[in-house]
């Protein structure tokens, strides 16, 4: 049986409207109908990424595959087809429970979310594009790439993982927000989550400012949050010069974890006080943080990896 929109999700993703979980879809690979769907609404989206995404609209009281000339206003991702990544069944769960770790237990603005299932019974997350008004108007955005102004063609094919650190990133915050105190606290919050849980993809492409209204840009709402470790290793920064400018130090004297994050929170220009402050919120246990693991559609295997890479990054950070 599927699990049906939490009351929390009805509202955030659909504005309050009763929307099935359930997908009219057996899968999304295998059926004549929905390879069709697939190829009448151009189904994969160009955002990078390991996974596969498909536009939707709400039609009624169900979600489908955009038509032709269609502007979808929800993203889904079902579990990825590529055999190199572990788990990967358990994609789809692991970016949900991230997302609702990061807001409903670290207070982190993050993109309207929720899992809905295909016939076959697999999990698939949703979330809903930030970027559009209620009348359909586009709000305008800017992935940090593009406000870097990298691209493929005048910086390479790693452009959004080998050029900047999280340091200038932090440099493009304070130039370009209407609000860039707010703005760096919250980088930094974020930051320090996406260690925490293991988030080894946080790219330029996963940072955007946004302006919900006019001219004025502010960080946007965090997206693409989940413990990437967990299927496939990597480094710990998904940026290769990690915090700084200059590159981030990680050796056997040096390494990473509290001592780091408080050199970064001082560089960005943050108070000595609001970085004990941050960095202790992260460093502390919280019961809601092991329930929702417990609780989530994550198998045994993935519950188990997930809750003791997590434990292990908070004993860095004490």
């Amino acid at each position: 049986m599927p699990v049906p929109f939490s009351r929390q999700e009805v509202k955030a993703l659909f504005d309050g409207k009763k929307v099935l979980s359930q997908l009219p879809y057996p899968n999304f690979g295998d059926d004549t109908e929905t390879q069709a769907a697939i190829v009448e609404g151009s189904g994969r989206l160009s955002i990078s990424g390991a996974q596969e995404k498909y536009a939707m609209v709400v039609d009624g009281n169900q979600l489908r595959l955009t038509r032709s000339g269609e502007s979808g206003r929800f993203i889904v991702k079902p579990a990825p087809t590529d055999r190199r990544f572990w788990l990967r069944a358990d994609m789809p769960a692991n970016e949900y429970i991230t997302m609702r770790i990061a807001q409903n237990v670290f207070g982190i603005e993050v993109a309207a979310h929720g899992l809905c299932f295909l016939g076959n019974g697999d999990a698939v997350y949703i979330t809903r594009r930030f970027d559009y008004l209620p009348d359909g108007g586009k709000i305008h955005m800017e992935d940090f790439a593009s406000l870097a102004g990298l691209n493929r063609q005048n910086a390479g094919d790693d452009y959004k993982y080998d050029r900047l650190s999280y340091e200038d990133c932090a440099d493009l915050i304070q130039r370009y927000s209407i609000a860039p105190k707010v703005d760096l606290l919250k980088f930094y919050r974020l930051l320090l989550f996406n260690y925490l849980f293991c988030n080894s993809d946080a790219h330029l492409k996963n940072f955007s400012l946004f302006a919900p209204s006019p001219g004025e840009y502010r960080l946007a709402p965090a997206y693409d949050l989940l413990n990437t470790q967990m299927h496939l290793r990597s480094s710990i920064f998904a940026l290769e010069k990690g915090l700084f400018k200059e590159g981030t130090p990680i050796t056997d004297t040096t390494p990473i974890g509290r001592p780091l994050f408080e050199d970064f929170g001082r560089c960005i220009g943050l108070s000595e006080m609001l970085i004990q402050r941050e960095i202790g919120r992260f460093a502390k246990s919280y019961t809601a943080v092991e329930e929702l693991i417990k609780t989530s559609l994550l198998s045994p295997e993935a519950k188990e990896s997930y809750y003791k890479d997590y434990k292990y990054r908070q004993s860095t950070l004490q």
